[in-house]
């Protein structure tokens, strides 16, 4: 009557933890950038900024995150400001998916995120459904 669930979770669960801990790590340094850019602290918000972007290969240049690097990299704290208004005004509006890297890539940018690769064989779930 009930399901049994059989296989090996170690695998995926560390590769889902891996992940879940980059968004959640992105997650805070956007706080910590907000929160800088919000009381003008230009140390605090170059940090968070990096942080954020740590592993980007390259960022669209006339992207706002671009211009609120390129504005903290300058140390103008008011051209930082305008700029991750225009970030959060872009994350907000009719905006959809993510940019992720720039440059290279040959998929259409209203496309969904793929979705994960399958797991080796005999490392996922297997839900026995007829028990």
């Amino acid at each position: 009557m009930g399901m049994r669930v059989q296989g090996n979770q170690g695998s995926n669960a560390s590769q889902g933890s891996s992940s879940a801990s980059t968004i959640a790590q992105r997650q805070q340094a956007f706080k910590d950038l907000t929160t800088a850019l919000s009381s003008g602290d230009l140390s605090g918000a170059q940090k968070a900024f990096s942080s954020l972007t740590q592993g980007r290969t390259a960022l669209n240049s006339n992207s706002p995150l671009a211009a609120l690097g390129q504005a903290l990299q300058s140390g103008n704290i008011g051209a930082a400001q305008q700029a991750f208004q225009s970030l959060q005004a872009e994350r907000s509006g009719g905006h959809h998916g993510h940019h992720h890297g720039g440059g290279g890539s040959t998929q259409a940018s209203t496309s969904p995120a793929p979705a994960p690769a399958p797991a080796p064989a005999g490392t996922g779930l297997l839900v026995n459904t007829t028990a």
